[in-house]
């Protein structure tokens, strides 16, 4: 063999070792020797994040219709992350990837439709890899509707005026309310009763939570008013729901003829703070209004509904 050849057989030699060396330090030869599978965020895509198709219904439309609200995506440790609203019951997002875990709260009210808060959460964390590169949220939520009294009554017979108010009794009536709107829903709706604080002792309602009643209704001098909570979603396909009370008539005056009891029922509804980009989830808040402006939130309060003391 000439000398040319022995030079090109080292050259040829020494390019492969290099090659090999190379192949060797950046793993290559790992991959393609071993059995192992690749590491995990090889299946995601360059970016690592995850896309969520979000589709909105409307849980009680008679058809299919695409529900348009406002959406707000935290992380696990209710961290503000993004926000959006779906156009034509539809919107995407994108969140990282690799084991997360989110919460999507949805609501809207700032229209004629306007629909109840709604909470979804997911992850990004599923037994399938490759499957979590994109992903499909379907949420339907419930249209609000404002809630209508229809009668208070003494539950004897069955008519708007109590028969019995003497002094120091107590005495028992029927509230019957129910959702205004079709294929509609109030949401935590609360009952606000007004009497004479002269001669209503006491206002109460068995198995339901008396809570301080909301600035934003005034009560008049000679008044007095107490609230209770619903502590649930009554739908339109509910009907009539009743809710018995009673009335403890002060020991010393007892109401006169031409007195009334006045009811009205008013939802929950949800608000946010100014800041909640900086606060996260703890700034969106359920309530029967807004304690800065004390703005109504929630959907408009019923008519007032009476109940009188005559016989």
């Amino acid at each position: 063999m000439n000398k040319s050849a022995k030079t090109s057989g080292l050259v040829i030699a020494i390019i492969v070792g290099v090659a090999l060396y190379f192949l060797y330090t950046g793993g290559v030869l790992d991959n393609l020797f071993s059995s192992n599978p690749q590491p995990v965020d090889d299946l995601y895509p360059s970016d690592l994040t995850t896309t969520i198709t979000l589709n909105t219904g409307d849980a009680l439309a008679t058809t299919a219709v695409g529900a348009n609200v406002s959406y707000y995506v935290f992380d696990a440790n209710g961290r503000y992350l993004k926000e959006g609203t779906t156009s034509s019951g539809t919107a995407s997002f994108t969140v990282p990837t690799g084991g997360n875990n989110y919460k999507v709260l949805l609501y809207y009210d700032a229209g004629t439709t306007d629909y109840l808060p709604t909470e979804v959460t997911f992850s990004t964390d599923g037994a399938d890899p490759t499957g979590r590169a994109v992903q499909t949220i379907n949420v339907d939520l419930l249209k609000e509707s404002a809630a209508t009294i229809s009668k208070v009554r003494d539950p004897v017979d069955l008519n708007s005026n109590l028969t019995s108010t003497a002094a120091g009794s107590t005495v028992p009536f029927d509230l019957l309310i129910k959702a205004s709107t079709s294929n509609a829903a109030l949401y935590k709706p609360f009952i606000r009763a007004m009497g004479n604080k002269t001669s209503i002792e006491k206002v109460n309602f068995p198995g339901l939570t008396e809570i301080t009643c909301p600035d934003r209704l005034p009560t008049g001098a000679t008044q007095k008013t107490t609230c209770f909570q619903i502590d649930k979603i009554i739908k339109s396909s509910d009907g009539i729901q009743t809710y018995s009370g009673n009335l403890k008539i002060d020991s010393a005056n007892a109401p006169g003829s031409t007195e009334v009891m006045n009811f009205t029922i008013a939802d929950t509804g949800i608000y946010k703070d100014a800041d909640y980009k900086t606060k996260g989830y703890s700034a969106f808040k359920y309530g029967a209004e807004n304690p800065v402006n004390d703005a109504d939130i929630g959907a408009a309060d019923s008519s007032t509904g009476e109940l009188g003391f005559g016989s």
